[in-house]
């Protein structure tokens, strides 16, 4: 039977609850959105639009059911700023977060170190592993297993107690990083000791050494660059940056301003390991002529490869030291060609790094102070220089002993037998 006119509702309320009666059919299908949860909206055929709290974002899902899961997900970074829950994050996730915090404070050495270590050594052991399952034993295992990645005899072989030391230094970073943001609440590689190893002293060069190297190196493009790196102790990254404007061979000195670096395979030019790298000495006048010569080598060479208006340019402003084709030094390939000259050459195994233990060694038994030869290596510390080279200075204490003694010797032996000295 049809409605008459006086059922009508009247009032607001009486209307709203008509509207919920007569929809209630349509009402009871309907599941009401749950708040703070955001929305989905298939915007094509498998593709979903997401938006929770002003945010959006488009992802591909064969079902509402996985675009759902992703709705989730997508409000919960949104909910921590952006950044996964630590209980379903990774190890590999909190790494790349790391390093994009990283980005501008780290050089870019520094980072290519990290993402190198991180990519050959950590992230294959211990990258899946979820932040809330990651223990010690974890990291041990890493450790344990890590091995020489490196194109030499060494490559498979177990990494040495210093290298381990490194990557676990860069695990408890990344984790002391995460507890720092609150994406976790214990650093576990705080429960691994640092790997520790017996100290194997390297044969040191002698200067007969040097010579022998120097007169293998003669005619070849190694030469003047490892003729500066023994007399200036400077690293190899410093000396494939140095440029002719760092030179001043009339005052006899040179700057160190700049470092070269291998960054994926491409050499990128950058600031020094730190801020105490970066300095000014004098050369040691054997080492002028050498530059000198090399100078003018390089000259007749670029004028064959570039012309005379370029080669002109690059003496005058470009790198000092240069391939033969003329292009920057990559300090990796640097160290290689150094090692076959001293295979080929049937010298003793020295690596191109030894180049700058020799000018401490040689600097300390010359008489230097130890505060100069810290000042000319770049060291932020005396005590730096001491720790790296304490075998260095045996020698030196004991000329010390002997000249303390010549001085004082005769007067105090003569008090302490209580006769006056004459």
């Amino acid at each position: 039977m049809g409605r008459g006119v006086d059922d009508v509702p009247s009032t607001p309320q009486e209307q709203e609850r008509e509207f919920m009666n007569t929809n209630h059919s349509r009402s009871a299908h309907r599941r009401r959105r749950q708040r703070n949860t955001g929305s989905l909206r298939e915007i094509a055929q498998g593709k979903w639009q997401l938006r929770y709290k002003g945010e959006s974002d488009v992802v591909l899902a064969a079902t509402k059911t996985q675009a759902s899961h992703a709705l989730q997900t997508f409000a919960e970074r949104i909910r921590n700023g952006g950044i996964a829950s630590g209980e379903r994050m990774t190890f590999d996730q909190l790494a790349d977060l790391y390093l994009e915090s990283k980005a501008r404070s780290k050089a870019p050495t520094s980072l290519a170190w990290y993402k190198r270590n991180l990519k050959q050594h950590i992230r294959p052991v211990i990258g899946a592993i979820k932040l809330r399952d990651l223990r010690a034993i974890n990291v041990q295992r890493m450790l344990d297993g890590a091995k020489d990645t490196s194109r030499t005899k060494r490559k498979g072989k177990p990494l040495g107690a210093t290298s381990l030391r490194n990557l676990l230094v860069l695990v408890r970073a990344v984790l002391a990083w995460g507890v720092k943001q609150g994406m976790l609440n214990e650093n576990a590689a705080k429960k691994v000791e640092l790997p520790r190893g017996e100290h194997v002293e390297r044969a040191g060069l002698t200067p007969a050494d040097a010579a022998n190297l120097l007169r293998a190196a003669q005619g070849t493009e190694l030469f003047a660059i490892v003729a500066t790196a023994i007399a200036t102790g400077a690293r190899r990254s410093e000396l494939c940056a140095l440029r002719w404007s760092d030179f001043d061979l009339e005052a006899a000195t040179f700057a160190i301003r700049r470092s070269a670096a291998n960054i994926e395979k491409r050499v990128v030019i950058g600031d020094t390991k730190t801020k105490n790298s970066q300095r000014t000495d004098h050369l040691p006048a054997f080492l002028i002529d050498v530059l000198r010569e090399h100078r003018q080598k390089q000259r007749g060479r670029f004028d064959m490869l570039f012309g005379e208006l370029e080669a002109r340019r690059r003496v005058k402003e470009g790198y000092v030291f240069t391939m033969p084709t003329g292009d920057l030094w990559n300090p990796n390939e640097l160290s290689r060609r150094f090692a076959r000259l001293v295979r080929r050459e049937k010298l003793p195994h020295f690596r191109f790094h030894d180049l700058r233990h020799a000018y401490a060694s040689f600097s300390f038994a010359a008489g230097v102070p130890l505060a100069i030869v810290s000042k000319s290596l770049g060291h932020a510390s005396i005590g730096i220089t001491a720790n790296v080279y304490t075998h260095l200075l045996t020698d030196q204490k004991r000329e010390k002993a002997t000249a303390l003694d010549a001085y004082l010797g005769s007067t105090l032996a003569a008090a302490i037998s209580g006769k006056s000295s004459a």
